[in-house]
């Protein structure tokens, strides 16, 4: 979201008069202090103070009186306030539309009174509404109707310049494919004159003439053929460079990227907006350039032979050409429309195949069904009057061009009765009107051909567009790490207006095994995902061995990395796949002997196939424990330097948690190790162990240490004895 936008000449004058610093942020606010809706109002700060537009309202206050600035989250939106003279005071509202750039305008003043002036706080997350018109925007990042840019029409260009020697081949083919068929016409025409009117000719002429005429046919219908296949030889190309353009991204997008989406959108834009842009080429580009061909061929004829009549023949042409402008911007509402509900869909149907297990637990399929039904219906009332509005559109199309053919048949046979054609001209002239209208009547379907095809670009492109959030320096580092971690006045939220962590510092040596304990939601989790560098702090910074982990290569830091997580994922593949998927190049024998570390060789020799078992979607096959072991062999297969176990034992029945146990205690020695439990009794050898409350780190040391503290940690050990006496009692 921009964080400084840009106030009228107007506006900024006032400004002046308080202070000579210009804007180092500015939003709009869209309600009052007293909660009415509000136009061209803005809040924001210059380096020395805070400033509002409400209405006709301008205020302003220097940092010197200023004690605090807070961001105050409400049901419905938030409140800035501000501290001055030991009290805290209303200075504006927002809505929810304003949420997550108050809070990251609130984060950036306080830094600016701590004296800081040279930082800028920047906010990743997408603009729900254009800016400059206001409208939703239909989940891309540019609105399709203030972006008059020229960028499909740049984007379909580049497409086409990537095949440019297919496209050359089908232009040479539309070309021959024009000049006979208009060739035909000429040849009729001269049969009819010749022979027909006359009642001259002998057998000979006449057999002449059909196997000419009949050999013209034919040969059109080899370049038909060849102008056929090779348009889908570019459909086909163009979708597998689209989709394998779309999957290369994805896989270099980051999580903050990826989460701003549905799996069904992600699916559908890979999927069917590529085979779109492909149908186009087929069907659309390919016929429509064909028919430009014809078109300029006959009318170049059309005005040699008779330019009065060709002139009547174009009469009707500026009314179709303005028809279709006017709905042109209805036809792409309509197509926006329908791939959004499509995506809807697509999402739906994904969520009810991934927790088929849930929902035939619960006996859910019901109301599954009959939610997946509406919006399935939803999508077909939009289909509905899609093909209704097109119902009505075309017919009125075919009707203005039927005019064009009845005034030049009453006009061509005026000139027939007075000598002025032949009948075979007046022939020919007619069906050049048809070759003529019938591509101009083809081309009506192209703006839905267009629409349906530019709305799909934007989609493709919105995604391939998106900078990822997370990516290496041209100059990143590539280098072994030795796994020292240190977290310095680390502030980190999933939304800018929802810190998950808040001013943590912690600093963990090489092979020092630290555990993480504290409430749902406390920020076990999110810690872990910075070490990992799925995601990149809002404030502070996480450094490696003393340097900033944003300053290593991605690829190079992530290979040092393992993990074991309480939902071990495993691919629908074979279990030497799965454990070889940390090191690809790995020999047979280096999978063995990790299998054997996560005390899963045994069990493997039993499968079915050994290790060529198909373990099935998300390894479904096999057990809980097993799918476990797997993970275990696979991150030790990794070596890695740094160690993430989140949960690995919380849903294992007793053995299975001895054997993981024992498989994660041979994979954590001389690694540094970060783990979660919340069953205290795993972390008793942790090295140390830091307790997250209230997302910020309240308690570190040993468990010894801590329970002598009596603090947090000592109340969480106690509660979980307990319970586990309560629970021995009642059995």
């Amino acid at each position: 979201m921009e964080l400084n936008q840009k106030l009228d000449t107007q506006k900024l004058k006032k400004l002046k008069t308080v202070t000579d610093n210009a804007p180092v942020y500015c939003i709009p606010i869209d309600i009052t202090k007293e909660g009415v809706f509000t136009e061209n109002s803005f809040v924001g700060a210059t380096k020395s103070g805070i400033f509002l537009f409400e209405n006709d309202d301008f205020r302003y206050y220097s940092f010197e009186d200023v004690e605090g600035v807070f961001n105050r989250t409400q049901t419905n939106g938030a409140m800035l306030t501000l501290k001055i003279k030991g009290e805290e005071q209303l200075f504006c509202r927002v809505t929810m539309r304003y949420v997550s750039a108050l809070a990251s305008i609130v984060r950036g003043i306080n830094i600016l009174l701590k004296g800081n002036t040279k930082r800028r706080v920047i906010n990743n997350e997408r603009e729900k509404r254009c800016r400059k018109c206001g409208r939703a925007l239909p989940g891309t990042a540019e609105c399709p109707k203030c972006n008059k840019s020229g960028g499909n029409l740049k984007r379909f260009l580049d497409i086409c310049r990537q095949n440019k020697i297919t496209l050359a081949v089908i232009i040479v083919f539309m070309l021959l494919d024009a000049m006979i068929g208009i060739s035909k016409e000429y040849i009729l025409r001269f049969f009819v004159d010749e022979h027909l009117v006359t009642g001259e000719g002998t057998v000979f002429d006449i057999l002449s003439f059909f196997i000419v005429y009949f050999g013209t046919i034919i040969f059109g219908l080899f370049i038909f053929y060849f102008k056929a296949y090779f348009c889908g030889k570019l459909g086909v190309r163009v979708v597998h460079q689209l989709r394998g353009r779309l999957s290369n991204h994805l896989q270099k997008m980051s999580l903050s990227n990826l989460n701003n989406r549905s799996t069904g959108e992600i699916v559908e834009r890979v999927m069917g907006d590529t085979d779109r842009v492909r149908q186009f080429l087929n069907r659309g580009f390919c016929s429509t350039f064909n028919q430009v061909f014809y078109i300029v061929g006959v009318v170049v004829i059309m005005l040699i032979m008779n330019w009065k009549l060709a002139l009547l023949t174009f009469l009707f042409m500026p009314l179709v050409i303005v028809f279709t402008k006017t709905f042109w911007p209805k036809i792409h509402r309509i197509f926006s429309s329908l791939w959004r509900k499509m995506d809807a869909i697509q999402n739906k149907l994904q969520d009810v195949l991934s927790g088929i297990r849930i929902v035939k637990t619960y006996g859910r399929e019901k109301s599954e069904i009959d939610e997946f039904c509406r919006a399935n219906e939803k999508h077909a009332k939009i289909n509905y009057k899609n093909e209704k509005f097109f119902a009505i559109f075309y017919p009125i199309i075919t009707l203005i061009f039927s005019f064009s053919t009845y005034i030049v048949i009453y006009a061509g046979g005026l000139d027939v009765l007075k000598g002025n054609m032949t009948p075979g001209e007046l022939m020919q002239f007619v069906a050049y009107t048809g070759m003529l209208l019938g591509p101009l009547h083809s081309m009506t379907y192209l703006p839905r051909e267009i629409v349906n095809m530019t709305t799909s670009l934007e989609r493709i492109y919105d995604i391939l567009g998106e900078e990822p959030g997370i990516k290496s320096k041209e100059d990143a580092i590539k280098k072994e790490i030795d796994g020292n971690v240190k977290f310095e006045g680390v502030v980190f939220g999933y939304h800018t207006h929802q810190p998950v962590l808040d001013g943590v510092s912690l600093e963990v040596k090489a092979g020092e095994m630290i555990g993480l304990v504290g409430p749902s939601g406390a920020g076990k989790s999110t810690l872990i995902n910075l070490v990992m560098r799925l995601y990149d702090v809002d404030e502070g910074t996480v450094f490696i061995d003393g340097i900033d982990i944003r300053d290593y290569n991605t690829e190079c830091f992530h290979s040092q990395i393992g993990v074991v997580l309480q939902e071990t994922f495993l691919f629908a593949g074979s279990v030497v796949d799965n454990i070889r998927f940390a090191k690809p190049e790995a020999s047979m024998s280096e999978i063995i002997l990790a299998a054997k570390a996560a005390n899963a060789h045994n069990f493997i020799c039993k499968l079915p196939d050994g290790y060529n078992t198909y373990v099935g979607e998300k390894g479904h096959n096999l057990s809980g424990g097993e799918k476990q072991r797997i993970a275990i062999a696979r991150a030790i297969l990794n070596n890695p330097k740094i160690l993430i176990l989140d949960e690995a034992t919380s849903a294992l029945d007793t053995e299975s948690e001895y054997q993981v146990q024992q498989a994660l205690e041979r994979l954590r020695q001389n690694r540094t190790t970060f783990a979660i439990a919340h069953r205290l009794s795993t972390l008793r050898k942790a090295d140390r162990i830091a307790v997250i409350d209230d997302h910020k780190i309240v308690e570190v040391g040993s468990h010894n240490e801590l329970l002598k503290n009596k603090g947090i940690y000592y109340n969480l050990v106690m509660a979980q004895l307990q319970m586990n006496k309560t629970a021995d009692k009642t059995e």
